[in-house]
């Protein structure tokens, strides 16, 4: 995969997880008890795509 392509999908992961975040967030507002569940995916999709975006920075060893 060529570093351009990698670099883009990195942005679009790192929006994906910055959504997230406003959505956790969101999630405080009463009646907060309902809202568990939705805390939970935000936090798990925005911990994923955190960690793709991490896997697609790390530098490409190439093998011999």
């Amino acid at each position: 995969m060529s570093t351009l392509v990698r670099i883009l999908f990195a942005l679009v992961l790192f929006a994906v997880a910055a959504f997230c975040v406003f959505g956790f967030m969101a999630t405080y507002e009463p009646p907060a008890d309902a809202n568990l569940p939705l805390r939970v995916i935000y936090g798990l999709v925005g911990i994923g795509c955190l960690a793709g975006a991490a896997w697609l920075a790390k530098p490409k060893r190439h093998r011999s």
